[in-house]
């Protein structure tokens, strides 16, 4: 088994907690990113504005690739590397996602900036935890929200990269293959790679600990991570574990908080709401980065790769489309056909599935110039279809039909259950959560956890995207690790 050396060496080699993004009168007089770890670990006010940094760092420019602006970005990129996705023009994350080529190349930086990133935020985590270890405990709620907030950080991070970088969790089965690094202690020593397994107990056992540190804090910053979010993310992971029991319990408790903090599903012209502003249009965001008009990232924005009407080559040459097929899943009564256009530039019948059909119009910048937006990373309705789904997995078809429907009327008003029971009522839920959570990040993690290929639709060329078809076995559904990473040249050379 090699041994990782230098993860996420250089990112914190001066002693820095990087903050960038937080508004005090502290931070108007010392540059953020000249911040010692002594003055953050000096009270917890310091460690939450060390927190709060982390969570402005969600949405950043830091990765050097302009379609890598933090996890809006990683989310972006996730569903090009699936089947409902397409463009037709411009070159950004074409040959790196579009076309697997960073999946298999342990060189390519669009592959290593997510290993990356993932890992400095862990670290700087991990660095916020020791920091509570030594600080003066003067308000017991604060310490836990930062300690629960922390934990959700590093078991979420690590849950991306354990989902890229190793082979999907079988329930039932021993998952001894190699996962990733489990990082619980902010150092630059080599480690070697946990089993997937033990992965998953990390993430769970951080999880658990989370729950129970956040139970009954308000946490009044959609920009922050709360109990319900807490909850969501066991959901997430115990559906990738197929435990889908708890996936159905957890979704249906991080519910009943999130409708119990005002939380509701959009409805009629909410769902027209464009996203940039989802967190004031509509109460459905659980969990956001909520970024102010005078902190643009430029074009490292979502909306600058990811909106229809935002003025960057990346949306002139090539507006993003859903899958014809995905597309077609819609009756005609649902809401979210004005989601895209069908008919795209050419203003054909969307009968003759033309390419450059289908276009994105779910996704709306603020204006032509203004590429800044909200950017919601869980969202009600993903908690509602997990809870239908995992409840249909797990034979309880009466049950997630109920939850289904209770979903589906809000995006469909005439929707009736169709009569369909286990697999063909899983197929339904599934077949509303792609369109629903289309360009949210979800698709890759979703066919890779069903151990499902990928099948694009008629609206894709291949001579562009490289593939049309993907065996659920094929090279690239595990990501390679980083050469930089496993070299043991390379250690103390790379400053990132």
């Amino acid at each position: 088994m090699r041994t990782i050396k230098n993860m996420t060496l250089g990112l914190a080699m001066a002693g820095v907690i990087f903050i960038s993004g937080c508004a005090s009168d502290y931070l108007d007089t010392v540059p953020s990113s000249l911040i010692s770890e002594t003055t953050i670990n000096s009270s917890l006010d310091n460690l939450y504005i060390a927190l709060n940094g982390i969570h402005k760092e969600m949405v950043s420019q830091e990765s050097g690739y302009q379609c890598l602006g933090g996890e809006p970005g990683f989310m972006m990129s996730r569903d090009a590397e699936a089947d409902d996705m397409n463009w037709q023009a411009n070159t950004w994350m074409k040959t790196a996602y579009l076309g697997w080529q960073c999946n298999m190349n342990e060189t390519d930086g669009y592959n290593h900036t997510f290993w990356r990133i993932y890992y400095q935020w862990i670290l700087n985590v991990n660095k916020i935890l020791s920091g509570l270890e030594k600080v003066e405990v003067t308000d017991k709620r604060l310490f836990d929200q930062i300690k629960g907030e922390a934990l959700c950080i590093r078991a979420w991070a690590h849950f991306n990269l354990v989902q890229l970088y190793a082979k999907r969790y079988e329930a039932g089965k021993n998952n001894t293959q190699d996962g990733i690094p489990y990082r619980e202690k902010a150092m630059f020593e080599g480690q070697a790679r946990n089993s997937v397994e033990d992965v998953y107990t990390k993430i769970n056992r951080d999880l658990d600990e989370a729950c129970m540190l956040l139970n009954g804090i308000q946490v009044n910053d959609i920009n922050h991570y709360s109990e319900m979010v807490a909850w969501g993310l066991k959901a997430r992971v115990a559906l990738v574990m197929q435990d889908y029991d708890n996936a159905a319990a957890y979704a249906k408790k991080s519910i009943i908080l999130a409708e119990l903090g005002g939380r509701q599903l959009m409805v009629g012209s909410q769902l027209n709401c464009g996203f940039a502003n989802i967190t004031t249009d509509t109460k459905e965001a659980m969990y956001a980065a909520k970024t102010p008009g005078d902190m643009t990232v430029y074009f490292f924005s979502y909306y600058a790769f990811m909106s229809w009407n935002f003025n960057s080559a990346a949306i002139r040459q090539g507006v993003k489309c859903i899958n014809a097929d995905a597309y077609e899943t819609m009756s005609e009564t649902d809401l979210r056909r004005a989601w895209w256009d069908p008919t795209g530039e050419a203003s054909v019948p969307a009968s003759s599935y033309v390419k450059n059909a289908y276009q994105n119009r779910k996704f709306t910048a603020r204006s032509a110039a203004d590429a800044v937006g909200d950017v919601a990373f869980m969202r009600l309705s993903e908690m509602y279809l997990t809870q239908a789904e995992a409840l249909v997995r797990a034979g309880k078809s009466g049950e997630g039909q109920n939850v289904f429907t209770k979903f589906q009327i809000t995006r469909d008003p005439s929707y009736t259950s169709k009569g369909n029971t286990g697999d063909a009522l899983a197929e339904e839920i599934m077949n509303s959560r792609r369109v629903e959570l289309w360009g949210e990040g979800f698709r890759f993690y979703d066919l890779k956890r069903l151990h499902l290929p990928i099948k694009r639709g008629a609206n894709f060329d291949i001579a562009f995207c490289t593939f049309l078809e993907k065996d659920k076995d094929a090279q690239g559904w595990v990501w390679e690790i980083p050469k930089i990473e496993t070299d043991f040249n390379s250690l103390c050379t790379k400053n990132y």
